[in-house]
């Protein structure tokens, strides 16, 4: 199923979409996991990302694919397939194409995606510089949903403090069927974007990226993301720094009330970047399904 049909039948009930980011974990045991804690959802997500790595792979070693492939297969859930351009050429993407198509996975967040560490530059194709140009490329190839990335504070690389919205219009311009945010702490900024992109004409379905804060050691890559982090958020990590126990449980509180005035002021769809957190499934699950 494609996710546009799910906004579309939500849309009639006068919901939002609520969903779910899982990543590959190194271990087969990590993987365990993800399925242990999909199969355990007391209440199902309307469906759930799988991210993919810089320096993604084919065939078996394809980790992507084979979590969303099984979580669609045998849990019933839809899924999305992460896809990033920064190590690609087109060649090597119609490849991946082909094999996400073969195993029936419908939807996919074209990414450009981060150059992984301690890479060489000159090593990896210089082919995509911007993620519409995959999104182009998918739709040549295959009967996609594809989703793109949008950023309430500017992507990380841009010395804008908003999105800038013609590279929004590239990407709806190229097929993008929906956008997913990055992460933020700060609804004001998000709705800010979401006014602005439907006020622009884009008429496709944006849902708000929610991470979270479980523990210290996350805030550097959150504001390697870009996200800034508002006062009362500071606060709260300080706060409560030194007692990881209850760090937790006001970061989940932080993160709820978030979603639970994002979902009064009626915004498209909610996407939950989990961490491959059980806890953080199941509490967000059972709160907002």
């Amino acid at each position: 199923m494609k996710i546009t049909d799910i906004y579309r039948e939500k849309n009639l009930q006068k919901k939002s979409v609520i969903s779910l980011e899982v990543f590959p974990p190194k271990t087969d045991a990590g993987i365990e996991t993800i399925y242990q804690t999909v199969a355990g959802l007391t209440h199902k997500p309307d469906y759930i990302s799988v991210t993919y790595g810089a320096m993604g792979s084919l065939g078996r070693e394809n980790k992507t694919l084979e979590i969303a492939e099984k979580i669609k297969k045998e849990y019933g859930i839809e899924t999305m397939h992460h896809l990033t351009s920064i190590n690609n050429n087109p060649e090597q993407i119609t490849e991946i194409l082909a094999e996400i198509k073969a195993k029936n996975v419908q939807n996919i967040l074209a990414l450009r995606g981060d150059l992984p560490k301690n890479t060489d530059v000159t090593g990896c194709p210089d082919i995509y510089h911007y993620a519409h140009e995959l999104i182009t490329d998918i739709k040549k190839t295959g009967d996609f949903d594809i989703a793109a990335a949008i950023y309430p504070e500017g992507h990380v690389d841009s010395p804008l403090d908003v999105e800038n919205i013609e590279h929004v219009k590239r990407k709806y311009d190229a097929g993008a069927n929906f956008f997913i945010s990055q992460l933020f702490f700060d609804n004001d900024k998000f709705l800010r974007l979401n006014d602005y992109v439907k006020n622009s004409g884009i008429e496709a379905p944006i849902a708000a990226g929610i991470m979270p804060v479980l523990q210290t050691s996350q805030l550097d890559r959150m504001l390697f993301f870009g996200a800034s982090l508002p006062t009362r958020l500071i606060k709260i990590v300080n706060k409560y720094k030194d007692s990881p126990e209850d760090l937790q449980k006001a970061g989940m509180d932080y993160a709820c009330k978030q979603i639970d005035d994002l979902l009064a002021r009626g915004v498209d769809g909610v996407h939950i970047y989990t961490m491959n957190k059980p806890f953080v499934a199941n509490t967000m699950m059972d709160r907002y399904l």
